[in-house]
């Protein structure tokens, strides 16, 4: 059988639909999952229904009868169905059920990968051009599904996206040519009517939707809503679902981001009970002039603002639903985003900072933290809002005696940022301010508001050295609103800081005696909140598993081998393998690297995808123009597969890491677009280079031996990278918990590197063995029913 023009076609657009229904059914999970549960769990749960791809291919590998190009439209209608158990269970499962909310994920994925494994192994030497068509498919999707997701939330697109599943099995029957297309077309069009009814139908009327006051996790929003709190409004959109709750006690307005990192919104009457939080305390005993607060929240910083008198408040919210929220409640917070003094921003704190290069008498902080899931879980959850990069951002943009204030949530998270801030204060970057540790402690002040459950503390960080003076005045005036001082230079210092105080005992002796790790973070290592030494107990068990799923692959791969596998079978896992490895891990770095840059999480997590998915999806056109296939012999196609590619990635990947951060520092002060032009234009070589190892690799490792050889080696392609891409992001997360972001970019160059070597060695021993025993020798594996090769 050979593939007609139109079959073809059908193939290459149906790859591309596929891709981008398994891009946007991610990022809808991710947001859906989010808001039933916190990020590390959300990353786990994720990492495992990514992995189904793997399996799906592993499947196709154990039963050849599965790798019939036949079923691909099968299976893309049973990833659309299944697609649509996830909100349904969502919606009407109860949380005491939450192992029901696991079980359905793998299966879009599981069914994703069969289908490319069936249009892949049927013709290997198109592999360039389809998996041209695979990643500029995903990466269209990374563009759509942030405006998918403002207009229809992550609980809607999820059916849309399954019905991106179903329109790529239309596709398929319409391209094939046996049976009546009528008969053929009638599974896949049901499930697509079946997709768009639930996803538009839903979205108009809202009768499913996420019960919010009975999550399977303990959020804070859960509380609220008992016993007679309520929702007032709700937003979905691609950074998070934010809820407005009236908690029904007479309290105030809070809102919330995915259910948790709530925030007040003030009321504009009946507000004095607002004058007493410590929050306030920095606004009213220094009456900052310019203020900067970094995630107003429901507005409470700004309305602490408003209230001091300040003549000019900039504030700065990644979450832009909460911005439209808190407009949309003018009437009852008395419109404080419209006052005179105050500007706001959609965007992130420290990049604004730094492009505007403005100095302010107070920087403040409330609580920073979003606990809002991105596409690359663990790797966005922490915004960078307290690495010693951060600090010194603060500190430099501070008048001559301001101040940086952090209201924080704990003792741990008060003993993390103190330890910070004594970091950056003896940096020689940051300017002359402190030589030791007992110097550098003059620089701040502790406090604690008891009368909260459970007690917040209050961080403040000044440019210049608190006299005796200061400390005293500022002790009185909090205890006399009913504040703890904890830490005041000169006057009160509780042990073990009296120890350091005194210049007797070092603050990292007191880091390193602590059960938790309280050590300053960095932009290299931004785990903020992250307090267990080593590997956190929620990433153990994954990468436990993946571990255990890798050990019986290769297990398993032996016994295929012991069974008379190709020659092929000797090195291309290990490459496939790598392959996976490095494009995940490269991913992971990169991300983090340009966020800062480009402003937003979002905006970075959008623009990387994006860059590397369509420029891999064009490098993988262009490595077939460079490297074409010479015509079949007969008897086997050629064996070639040129390590070069692989070189370029790890060569290129050397060059970024070492261009980008001078080219992002010199260039941080332009408008958004132009930032984001240079990102792309950075990323675009990369990217190029990261879309040709693999498609060269299924197209030799399926070339080498016709029929069933081939087809399973395909699918043993697929299965070990789609595998090692989710070991991939977990290894890239463990990495950068425990060394940094810098080492996960090393080791997906290195990964590159391996690759490369594998490639070479590989072709070698194959020109000997075919010098030794000749072409005949790899011939197929002719068993009765698989046919031949359909070649391209």
């Amino acid at each position: 059988m050979t593939h007609t023009p139109s079959r073809r076609s059908s193939d290459t657009v149906a790859v591309a639909l596929l891709s981008a229904a398994g891009l946007v059914l991610e990022v809808a999970l991710t947001r859906l999952y989010a808001t039933l549960f916190y990020p590390p769990t959300v990353f786990a749960v994720l990492s495992l229904a990514i992995l189904g791809i793997g399996l799906g291919a592993a499947a196709a590998t154990l039963r050849p009868a599965w790798q019939a190009r036949e079923r691909t439209s099968l299976y893309l209608a049973l990833a659309a169905a299944s697609a649509l158990l996830m909100p349904l269970a969502a919606a009407l499962l109860p949380p005491s059920w939450r192992l029901a909310l696991y079980l359905p994920l793998p299966l879009p994925y599981f069914f994703m990968g069969l289908a490319l494994v069936a249009i892949f192994a049927a013709a290997p030497a198109r592999s360039p051009r389809l998996y041209l068509a695979d990643l500029l498919g995903a990466g269209v999707g990374a563009l759509f599904a942030v405006p998918l997701l403002n207009v229809a939330g992550g609980f809607n697109a999820i059916p849309l996206a399954a019905a991106l599943f179903a329109l790529a099995a239309a596709v398929l029957v319409a391209g094939a040519s046996t049976a009546p297309l009528r008969a053929r077309l009638s599974l896949p069009l049901a499930v697509l009517l079946l997709s768009l009814l639930f996803g538009a139908g839903n979205l108009a009327l809202g009768v499913l939707d996420v019960d919010m006051a009975a999550l399977p996790a303990d959020k804070p929003i859960v509380e609220s809503l008992q016993p007679r709190g309520d929702i007032v409004h709700t937003e979905w959109d691609a950074f998070a679902r934010t809820d407005l709750v009236d908690p029904g006690d007479g309290g105030p307005y809070r809102l919330y981001a995915d259910g948790a990192a709530g925030s007040v919104m003030p009321p504009a009457t009946d507000n004095d009970f607002l004058w007493r939080d410590i929050g306030f305390f920095p606004f009213a005993t220094e009456q900052p002039q310019r203020v900067f607060v970094i995630g107003p929240g429901g507005g409470l910083d700004v309305w602490f603002g408003l209230q001091s008198g300040a003549e000019e408040i900039v504030a700065v919210e990644v979450n832009q639903a909460s911005v439209d929220i808190v407009r949309r409640f003018g009437n009852y917070n008395g419109h404080l985003y419209e006052q005179p003094p105050v500007r706001l921003l959609h965007d992130e704190g420290r990049s604004v900072l730094r492009r505007e290069g403005r100095d302010y008498d107070l920087v403040f902080l409330s609580q920073v933290v979003t606990l809002a899931a991105e596409r690359g879980g663990y790797t966005l959850v922490e915004e960078s809002a307290y690495t010693v990069e951060a600090f010194a951002d603060y500190l430099t943009h501070l008048r001559p005696g301001g101040q940086l204030a952090l209201k924080l949530y704990d003792e741990p998270t008060l003993t993390r940022a103190l330890s910070t801030a004594l970091a950056v204060l003896q940096r020689p970057e940051t300017g002359p301010r402190a030589e030791s540790d007992a110097e550098a402690l003059q620089h701040t002040m502790a406090f604690l508001d008891p009368r909260s459950d459970p007690p917040i503390p209050l961080l403040l960080v000044r440019n210049e050295p608190y006299t005796e003076e200061d400390s005293l005045a500022l002790g009185a005036v909090a205890q006399r609103i009913g504040l703890a001082p904890l830490y005041l230079p000169h006057v009160l210092a509780q042990p073990p800081l009296d120890a350091v105080q005194a210049g007797e005992l070092p603050f990292s002796e007191i880091v390193a005696q602590s059960e938790s790790d309280i050590s300053p973070t960095s932009d290299d290592r931004p785990f903020f909140y992250q307090f267990e030494r080593g590997l956190p107990s929620t990433l153990r068990p994954l990468l436990l598993g993946l571990g255990a799923v890798i050990l019986l692959g290769v297990v398993a791969l032996v016994w295929v081998r012991r069974r008379g596998a190709p020659a092929a079978g000797l090195w291309s896992p290990l490459y496939f393998a790598m392959l996976g490895l490095g494009f995940m891990t490269l991913e992971v770095a990169i991300i983090q690297q340009v966020r800062l840059f480009l402003g937003h999480p979002t905006w970075a997590v959008t623009t990387v995808l994006a860059t590397l998915l369509i420029g891999g999806g064009l490098g993988s056109g262009l490595a077939g123009r460079l490297w074409p296939a010479p015509a079949s012999s007969g008897k086997r196609a050629p064996v070639a597969l040129p390590p070069w590619p692989a070189v370029a990635v790890a060569l290129l990947t050397l060059a970024w890491l070492l261009l980008w951060p001078a080219l992002s520092n010199n260039l941080l002060g332009a408008a958004r677009p132009w930032r984001v032009t240079v990102a792309v234009l950075s990323l675009l070589p990369l990217a190029l280079a990261m879309g040709m190892p693999f498609p060269l690799g299924l197209r030799a490792v399926g070339g080498r031996s016709p029929g069933y050889a081939g087809r399973r080696d395909v699918a043993l392609a697929w299965a070990v990278n789609g595998v090692m891409t989710v070991a991939g992001s977990a290894l890239a997360i463990a990495v950068a918990i425990l060394a940094g972001f810098s080492r996960v970019l090393l080791l997906g160059l290195a990964a590159y590197v391996v690759a490369a070597v594998v490639a070479g060695i590989g072709d070698r021993r194959l020109e000997i063995r075919d010098r030794r025993f000749g072409i005949g020798e790899l011939a197929a594996d002719k068993r009765p029913g698989t046919g031949q090769d359909e070649g391209g």
